[in-house]
Formats: C-alpha cells, structure tokens, sequence
C-alpha cells in the first residue's frame, strides 16, 4: 500500500466507532485503545508512536464520558491514565520482541494491565467500594452491588484488543512494499 496513513486512519476510526458502540452499553469495555496504544509504540516511530494513540483518545474520551453520564476530566481519568502507562511500558518492551504470537499476546496483556490498573484506581477513588479486601475484589471481579460483574469488561477488552491487534498486523503487512516482503520476510511477523 502506497500510503499507510489511511490503513492507520481506517484503524483509529474503528477505535472511535467501538469506542462509542461500548460506551453505549453494548458490548460494554470492547473499546481496543490499549491495543492502538501498544501496536503503535511497537510499529511506528517519533511523533506518530505517541500521537496516533493520543490523538484517537483525546478525540473520543469526550464523547465516551459523554455517552456514559461521567465528567469530562474526574477520577475514572486517572485510572484510564494509569491502565494506558501500563500499556506504554508493555509497548517498550514489545518493540524488541515484536513476533506476531508476542504481539497478539502483548495485545491480552496489555488488556489485563489496563483492566487491573484502572480498576484499582475505581477502588481506591469510587464510593460504591469497601475500602478493603472485599471492595478490591469487587472491583477486580465482580462488580458493586446493583451491577454487572467487573470480569464481563476484562472479557470484552481483551477480545477487543486481540482482535485489533490481528487487524493491525495484518494492515501492516499490506503496507510493506513487494520488494521489502520478498528480501526480509516482514521481521515483525515472526
């Protein structure tokens, strides 16, 4: 493909699109923006690693907040901030390692810091939970009374992230050039 950049808008606006469907309440936390995150701090390099991701967040956090009766900027914000660092420091080590196995596994892990991070940020901030072990595992597992269990979100965001990052490498082996796939077959495909 002779212009990458419309595969990687294609893919962001898909981010926004289930970003919305999830903050609606269908398929609830199917949102892959750890998984942006992580396939562009592993795929691309300068500016566009950080603002890809950043700039698909900024776009839609408003919106999703929107759609789910939160504030624009409160408490929940930090939680997604420290999920995304998680995914950040993921995306690091990624970029050495970047097979397509380590890849779509960095894509569940990157779910499960994100997940567990910004879930113990609703711990400690949320009133809904105990300030003890039983409120801990309510917001890591099964959720505040009157709610649906915390689990159904890991189980959504995970798939989510997969299934992003299976169509990010598969994007970014179209954007290699024949010539390239033929003398280095794709590296980041291992």
């Amino acid at each position: 493909m002779r212009r990458p950049w419309i595969a990687a808008a294609l893919l962001v606006a898909l981010l926004v699109v289930f970003r919305l469907i999830s903050a609606s309440g269908y398929l609830p936390n199917f949102s892959p923006l750890p998984a942006l995150l992580l396939c562009s701090l592993v795929f691309l390099r300068g500016a566009k690693a950080w603002l890809l991701p950043l700039g698909a967040w900024v776009l839609t956090d408003p919106m999703v907040s929107l759609v789910q009766g939160y504030p624009m900027v409160g408490p929940h914000h930090a939680g997604i901030a420290v999920g995304l660092v998680g995914a950040i420091a993921l995306g690091l080590w990624l970029r050495r390692h970047p097979g397509t196995l380590a890849m779509l596994g960095g894509s569940l892990a990157a779910a499960g810091l994100f997940y567990f991070f910004s879930n113990t940020v609703s711990f400690l901030f949320d009133p809904l939970y105990a300030k003890n072990a039983v409120g801990f595992l309510q917001a890591q597992w099964t959720g505040p009374e009157g709610f649906g269990p915390t689990w159904l979100f890991l189980r959504n965001l995970a798939v989510a992230n997969f299934l992003f990052t299976g169509l990010f490498l598969a994007a970014r082996s179209s954007w290699a050039p024949a010539t390239a796939a033929t003398t280095d077959p794709a590296p980041s495909l291992r």
